[in-house]
């Protein structure tokens, strides 16, 4: 499948004018976005295929895939066609020694606003930031930390993990059975990219749920990156197995500066007869 730019025709852009104040006229707004998304890779595809036959979708790739853009695009689409009440977003909300939403000020909202900005932005360039206030205000969109999640049964509602990689095998498997009736759980994450230092919550769940009935299975490459091309070389200099020169800072830059194209050609070369 070619390639295609796309942009999302929103009713923001299409009738900035056009109020929007409560529930009734944010959801009946919805109705009239044209939803009709543009895949900009095979993978993408595929994951979006995933989602809409499955009850549980785990998805595995590097950032800028598009990951949490699809998700929440998905959501909010089936919620226009009243497929579901409502979307749920969660997050494990990991710093340096872990989950320490107690330490931050404020209600719940407060706490968890810097960690859902991601969801928030891509919403907002699907609907506009005024529905995206409505919806959330009147608890169509709601946050649900994962350390809320114990004891809760989420029914009619698509629900989306997050960078499930700073997830612990127990917080998954607690989410995991918090689906009721009418429920899709999206998971979504980067093997390689996890910020804590135990088990993987994301690895140990693929592995261990893979071929359950109802539960489907998807992933990206760098080759599936959409966010900026110069992502992709970035990233594959921080694979676990890159080998970073033993050259100082100082004196790399100084080469670089000194020599310029034919260093970094110099570099590439070696890293070329490293990999092959």
């Amino acid at each position: 499948m070619a390639r295609a730019k796309s942009r999302v025709k929103t009713i923001t852009q299409v009738k900035s004018e056009q109020p929007c104040s409560n529930k009734r006229q944010a959801l009946s707004q919805l109705k009239r976005i044209k939803w009709n998304i543009d895949f900009r890779s095979d993978n993408q595809h595929h994951f979006w295929k995933t989602i809409d036959s499955n009850d549980i979708t785990f998805c595995a790739g590097p950032a800028g895939c598009g990951k949490t853009f699809l998700s929440v695009y998905y959501a909010l689409q089936m919620l226009a066609q009243k497929k579901y009440e409502s979307i749920i977003l969660t997050k494990p909300l990991v710093e340096a020694g872990g989950e320490k939403l107690g330490f931050l000020p404020g209600d719940v909202d407060e706490k968890t606003e810097p960690f859902m900005m991601s969801f928030y932005y891509n919403m907002e360039q699907i609907i506009g930031k005024q529905r995206l206030d409505v919806l959330r205000d009147s608890g169509v969109i709601k946050v649900i930390p994962l350390a809320y999640m114990r004891g809760l049964t989420l029914t009619n509602t698509c629900v989306i993990l997050d960078e499930a990689q700073n997830t612990l095998p127990i917080q998954i498997k607690t989410f995991l059975t918090r689906i009721g009736q009418g429920s899709k759980f999206i998971v979504n994450g980067d093997l390689l990219q996890t910020d804590i230092h135990h088990e993987n919550g994301l690895e140990d769940s693929i592995k261990r749920l893979v071929g359950v009935r109802g539960l489907g299975m998807s992933r990206f490459t760098n080759e599936d990156i959409v966010r900026h091309p110069i992502v992709g070389p970035v990233l594959s200099r921080y694979a676990p197995d890159w080998k970073v020169s033993h050259d100082s800072a100082e004196s790399t830059m100084s080469n670089y500066i000194e020599n310029g194209q034919a260093f970094a050609i110099k570099v590439r070369d070696k890293i070329n007869k490293y990999y092959n």
